[in-house]
């Protein structure tokens, strides 16, 4: 195929030129000692993909990693971390130098292996130790050319998520990493992969690893769902039971006619994808958000007469849902924002169907901590389904609207009677302080007072009905 026929202008097209510049001036230096360097990996599946990135990674043939780190030591600082794994990290560039390199199970963790550089070794018996084929693609930095022996390009091109040999089993964390390659390049699993996955099980995998695939599959894929659909064609669904769940549980078909909660989630990821904002935190919180938002309807779901129910599933939701994120290692920051979300987006659609007041809006503000997020979530859930929910049209601007009309759309409702106000109002400090404050703040949420000098007069009033000395 004409697109797999790279130069080294190409990898700077698609990269950053400083960067790039210094990948090739470490293959010069190598090449002057006698080496023989290529690009391999992601950066070589990208830019024949033609997309941006932004790592470099240069496998080095016939010279041991101490003389590489001998010659590269003058002009680059080198990491500590990674050499046990044969590998050096240029401080500072996004850059990784490593040699041919076998590894060999010695324990049941994941990190129980043993390293032994090869040093006789050509390209094939190197690539055949990669995990799938569309990362066994090594560019040739001297000749300028591909060498893709196991045919990843063909595979890229087709779509296609193939291991590349029997070692591929030696790693059960390829299974997560194919998870997050089928989200991030709209690919479908082979046959025989998924095969090789459902005889393997994360038991032993680091749990950092685990929350790295997961948030790769948040963050940068096109197409999450086919993520999640990899794990379930892999047989990996039994090692998240909360998504498990999701499989098994119907909806009712007027509101979800897509099936069932899994198809919903699955959607509503695709939906979340398909607007990203570019901040990555904000996008993690709203991606697992999108994941684990249904995660109570299997354990509240009734059928009566007028269809399937899941009452009550955005509160019951909480406990698996941080169960989820507890067992990848998410951030604690990370679970914090996301519970508020689960707990309360059946919330607006309520509000809004109701027509209920601008007071409860402030209460909701208060309860999620970030209206802007709520916003997102609401319009993921209901794009992310066949048949839009029919309470949902209108709710996204007037929740929007109402939020900035009271300054909550990004942040919590600010209590706007502090403690000095009591102050000046003539009380001194005592225990009664934090009961007032509660009062005045209640009030605000209830849209009793609007601004400061309404908020001093029902002080004032408070103080006088309650003969506070």
């Amino acid at each position: 195929m004409a697109y797999i026929d790279l130069t080294s202008k190409t990898f700077q097209k698609l990269s950053n030129v400083k960067v790039c510049a210094k990948a090739l001036d470490i293959c010069s230096e190598l090449i002057h000692a006698g080496a023989r360097p290529y690009f391999v990996g992601g950066c070589v599946r990208d830019t024949i993909r033609r997309k941006k990135f932004s790592d470099f990674d240069i496998e080095v043939f016939g010279m041991s990693l101490v003389d590489i780190e001998n010659i590269l030591a003058s002009r680059f600082a080198i990491e500590k971390t990674g050499k046990a794994f044969c590998v050096l990290k240029i401080h500072g560039l996004p850059i990784d130098v490593s040699v041919p390199r076998a590894e060999t199970k010695i324990g049941n963790k994941h990190g129980d292996f043993s390293i032994n550089f090869l040093g006789k070794c050509d390209v094939k018996t190197a690539a055949s130790r990669r995990d799938f084929t569309i990362n066994a693609i090594y560019f040739d930095v001297v000749d300028e050319k591909i060498i893709d022996e196991f045919g990843g390009s063909k595979d890229l091109d087709l779509g296609i998520l193939r291991h590349v040999g029997e070692k591929f089993s030696e790693d059960p964390l390829r299974v997560l990493r194919g998870m997050q390659f089928a989200g991030r390049f709209n690919l479908k699993a082979a046959e025989g992969t998924l095969c090789l996955c459902k005889n393997l099980s994360p038991e032993g995998l680091s749990r950092e690893r685990i929350f790295s695939e997961w948030e790769k599959l948040v963050l940068y894929s096109e197409t999450p769902s086919l993520g999640l659909r990899f794990l379930k064609d892999a047989g990996w669904l039994k090692f998240f039971p909360q998504i498990e769940a999701l499989d098994r549980c119907p909806q009712d078909a007027d509101q979800h006619g897509e099936g069932s909660v899994f198809e919903h989630t699955c959607m509503a990821l695709d939906v979340f994808a398909e607007n990203k904002i570019g901040d990555r935190q904000e996008d993690l919180i709203l991606g697992f958000a999108a994941l684990c938002h249904d995660f109570g309807k299997p354990y509240v779901m009734t059928q009566d007469a007028k269809g399937i129910h899941h009452y009550g599933h955005d509160k019951v939701g909480i406990p698996y849902a941080e169960e989820f994120l507890k067992s990848i290692n998410a951030p604690n920051y990370l679970i914090e924002a996301v519970l508020p979300l689960v707990r309360w987006h059946m919330v607006p659609r309520f509000l809004y169907r109701d027509n209920r007041t601008d007071s409860a809006i402030l209460h909701l503000a208060n309860d999620v901590g970030r209206m802007d997020r709520l916003i997102r979530l609401c319009y993921i859930d209901n794009m992310g389904r066949i048949s839009n929910d029919k309470h949902n049209s209108g709710l996204i601007d007037w929740l929007a609207e109402t939020a900035r009309k009271f300054g909550v759309l990004a942040s919590q409702p600010m209590p706007i009677i502090q403690g000095r106000d009591l102050i000046r109002c003539g009380l001194s400090p005592s225990d009664q302080f934090s009961e007032i404050l509660d009062r005045c703040f209640a009030a605000q949420l209830n849209c009793e007072f609007f601004d400061h000098t309404s908020g001093i007069a029902y002080l004032r009033e408070v103080i006088q009905n309650s003969n506070t000395p």
